[in-house]
C-alpha cells in the first residue's frame, strides 16, 4: 500500500550510515522476502509487484488476486462447508483416493479459517465409506474413542484391513 504524501511528512529517512542493528536486521529480513517473492512469481505475478518497495507493499498486491475479495473468501468457505456436509465416497474409489480426497477437503477448510474437531471429521470420514466398510467402522466406533484418534490413525487402521484383504 502505497504512502499519501501526507502520510511521508510524518517520517524522516534516516541514513544508512545511522541505522542501528535491529534495523539493518529488518531491512535484511525484507529484502530476502522479497527476493524470495520475486523469484518465486511467474512473470505475469511479477509484473503485479515490480514498483513495490516493500515485503508489506508485494504482499498487498498479491493478495487480492491470489486469495480473492473478502467476498470471494466468504463464498468459497460456504461451498467448502457444504462440501463437507455432503461428502461421500464415489464409486469405485479406493480407500486411499477417499482419505486423500477428505483430508484435502479439511486442508481447504482449514486455509478458509473453518475447523473441524476430530469428533466430528472422524464419523464424518467412516459414515462417508462405501457400505462394504461398514463392519470395520463398526469395530473402529466401539473399539476406539474417535475423539483422540487422529485421522490418520483411522485411515491407518482402515488401509491394514483393506492390505489383509488383498
Amino acid at each position: 500500500m502505497a504512502m499519501t504524501p501526507e502520510a511521508l511528512e510524518h517520517y524522516v529517512i534516516k541514513e544508512k550510515s545511522k541505522w542501528l542493528d535491529p534495523e539493518k536486521v529488518a531491512m535484511l529480513k525484507d529484502a530476502k522476502v522479497r527476493n524470495i517473492l520475486h523469484n518465486s512469481l511467474d512473470n505475469v505475478m511479477s509484473n503485479r509487484v515490480i514498483a513495490c518497495k516493500t515485503t508489506k507493499e508485494i504482499w498487498d498486491a498479491l493478495e487480492t488476486p491470489c486469495q480473492g475479495t473478502i467476498a470471494i473468501k466468504k463464498n468459497r468457505r460456504a461451498v467448502l462447508v457444504q462440501e463437507y456436509e455432503q461428502f461421500d465416497a464415489k464409486a469405485d474409489e479406493s480407500i486411499a483416493d477417499i482419505y486423500d480426497r477428505f483430508l484435502t477437503l479439511l486442508n481447504d477448510l482449514s486455509l478458509v479459517g473453518k475447523e473441524y474437531e476430530r469428533e466430528d471429521s472422524n464419523p464424518k470420514f467412516l459414515r462417508a465409506l462405501p457400505e462394504d466398510w461398514d463392519t470395520q467402522d463398526s469395530i473402529i466406533r466401539h473399539q476406539y474413542d474417535l475423539d483422540f484418534l487422529t485421522l490418520d490413525e483411522v485411515y491407518g487402521m482402515l488401509k491394514i484391513h483393506d492390505l489383509e484383504i488383498q
